[in-house]
């Protein structure tokens, strides 16, 4: 059992993507120019393509041949924070960004069971909808929790998984009880930044205002909560291990107070290799060079 301030970690690690923009993030270091046959399109400049599920319109991004590789990014950002890391990949493999349900371009919803599972199942109907049987997934904060969950509800349709700064969590039960937590001062209308100030104590406050704005403008309030509060349906158990096929990168930076979480899950992963990047944080990991290595590593280890 963890107690509940714990517990609050994987919250504050899913918000802190959307208090953060990343236009000016560091890029990922391409593929050697020799190994390079034909330049793939850009995620930034690649056409946007659209399916539907249901009542929800499914935004996602196609570029690059090879092997099927879908990115799913975290709590409040968009398919646009792949690139670099996808652009990489698309060298070697089909890369798909997509807009979880919620966020970015695709639909909104306000109801914790529209989102949660649902937005692992986007997955597999985008799956679907290409023809596509099976793929790499790589996740980054809570798009490493929906990728975690597809590889244990359809382990037919995932290869590998690449889960980064993942807020994997192991009482379901205390999450939910937690009521008054970082989802309530959203939907207050407190916005973040009592986030920002626990998760960053040397910022100054007007930074931490105006991040809290920045993020609070490029989403609706009412689905960033909703979303905290259906992460529960999306926890995975060590008797979760005897469905899951897929091999696991979990990636996590030894400056995230998710480590801790990181590491739990990787004792009872089958096949997981569990990469700490010194020196990063929740964010930076995920544009750190050790990052894109694991990646390829496990999705060709999947191949043997």
């Amino acid at each position: 059992m963890i107690d509940l301030r714990t517990l609050r970690h994987p919250v504050m690690a899913l918000v802190l993507a959307s208090a953060l923009a990343c236009a000016s993030s560091p890029s990922v270091p391409a593929t050697p120019a020799a190994a390079v046959t034909t330049a793939p399109t850009s995620l930034l400049t690649a056409s946007d393509r659209y399916f539907t599920a249901a009542d929800a319109r499914i935004r996602y991004r196609d570029i690059g041949q090879g092997e099927a590789v879908v990115l799913v990014h975290g709590l409040a950002r968009s398919l646009e924070d792949w690139a670099g890391l996808g652009d990489s990949l698309a060298r070697g493999h089909r890369v798909i960004a997509i807009d979880v349900r919620g966020f970015g371009r695709s639909t909104r919803f306000s109801e914790p069971s529209r989102l949660g599972i649902e937005m692992a199942n986007d997955i597999v109907r985008l799956l679907d909808n290409l023809g596509i049987r099976r793929a790499h997934l790589a996740g980054h904060s809570m798009g490493a929790s929906i990728a975690a969950k597809l590889a244990a509800t359809h382990p037919d349709r995932v290869s590998s998984v690449s889960l980064v700064a993942g807020p994997f969590f192991d009482d379901t039960a205390a999450f939910r009880r937690d009521e008054q937590g970082f989802a309530a001062d959203v939907e207050q209308g407190r916005g973040m930044k009592g986030l920002l100030r626990w998760l960053f104590p040397t910022w100054s406050d007007s930074i931490v205002v105006a991040m809290n704005a920045e993020a609070m403008s490029r989403n609706d309030p009412a689905t960033i909560a909703a979303a905290m509060r259906s992460m529960d349906r999306l926890a995975l158990q060590p008797a979760n291990a005897s469905v899951i096929r897929a091999p696991a990168a979990i990636i996590v930076g030894t400056g995230d107070p998710l480590l801790p979480q990181s590491r739990w899950l990787a004792s009872w992963w089958p096949g997981a290799r569990l990469v700490e990047v010194a020196g990063t944080d929740h964010l930076t990991v995920i544009f750190h060079p050790a990052a894109l290595q694991a990646m390829r590593a496990v999705m060709k280890a999947s191949a043997r």
